[in-house]
């Protein structure tokens, strides 16, 4: 028979196992919040984590596509949850550019997310239709500087990563061209197909069908090595221009003051999944790569990207809201 002692130490133990057992992660299915529509690249960047996620963690990781306000619906639904890691989104660009182009966000990306890692990212292509008279992004700059405010360029609307680039890309040339907004790229890229305008400073994402089929070119390309599958295409740098070795992505982020133990083993599981064969050759499909690497290498970009913007936005005064 257990003495009075024995019963409370087996009641100590028993609780010490319920606590935990309450503190395993993840305790329960897992939700992705992403703040575009089904059916998208960011869609699809989702599903492939997702699942990767759930394969590795042993646990269901549910998309929840919220889209709308350029992601800040998203964000802010996320940042309305637990910081426990059951939450996550899948973030963009945009999160770095939301407080400087919307006065009424409250949310800072660099405080108030916390990087899990990079899945995939793709580079800006300056595209242009096969008429374009040149076949370098130095051309282009020749003729900016010869007819200053005269040559239009096309965005995915204002303060898009295309307009935000483009802006870059006069601030490191020293050009002035005049920007045209449409509803979106593939008005943008219409627009350049039909002469409207003459360059987009497209992500690679949505005009590689239209670059692999020869139906428009390509002057440059803003990675940092030429892509393999468009081996032709020389860099921005290796043609003069530098600080334009810039890729929009997706990545992984959790509400800030989540704990360590659990950033790093969603990033693990992130990790595994970037670096199935499966998961590459689906990004390289999209016009991709992708990236993985560490937590605290993906909050760094956060940061100098938020920084890097902040600065564009503010020189060219940019305000949406």
């Amino acid at each position: 028979m257990l003495s009075r002692r024995d019963l409370l130490i087996a009641a100590a133990a028993a609780g010490g196992a319920g606590i935990v057992r309450a503190q395993a992660y993840p305790a329960k299915p897992i939700t992705m919040l992403v703040p575009f529509a089904a059916g998208g690249a960011a869609d699809i960047t989702a599903r492939a984590v997702s699942k990767g996620l759930s394969d590795i963690l042993k646990q269901a990781v549910v998309v929840e596509n919220k889209p709308g306000a350029s992601g800040i619906i998203a964000a802010e639904a996320m940042l309305a949850r637990p910081a426990d890691g059951h939450t996550l989104l899948l973030a963009s660009n945009s999160i770095t550019t939301s407080k400087w182009l919307y006065p009424h966000v409250s949310f800072d990306a660099v405080k108030d997310f916390r990087g899990i890692g990079m899945a995939m990212k793709s580079p800006h292509m300056a595209v242009v239709s096969e008429s374009f008279p040149g076949t370098g992004i130095q051309d282009l700059v020749r003729m900016a500087k010869a007819r200053p405010g005269t040559i239009n360029y096309a965005t995915a609307g204002s303060g898009t990563a295309p307009h935000l680039f483009a802006e870059l890309f006069q601030r490191q040339t020293g050009t002035a061209m005049m920007g045209v907004p449409y509803k979106g790229s593939a008005p943008a890229l219409a627009a350049v197909l039909s002469g409207e305008v003459t360059v987009y400073f497209d992500i690679l994402m949505s005009s590689k069908a239209l670059l692999s089929s020869g139906k428009l070119k390509s002057l440059a390309v803003s990675s940092t090595e030429r892509l393999p599958q468009f081996a032709s295409v020389a860099t921005f740098a290796e043609q003069g221009i530098t600080g334009l070795d810039l890729y929009s992505w997706f990545g992984v982020v959790v509400k800030a003051g989540t704990p360590e133990t659990v950033i790093q083993s969603l990033n693990r599981a992130l990790n595994q999944t970037v670096k199935d064969s499966q998961f590459s050759a689906r990004a390289n499909e999209l016009g991709a790569l992708a990236v993985g690497g560490t937590s605290q290498s993906f909050q760094a970009v956060i940061s100098e990207d938020t920084a890097l913007w902040g600065r564009v936005i503010r020189e060219k005064n940019i305000r949406l809201g």
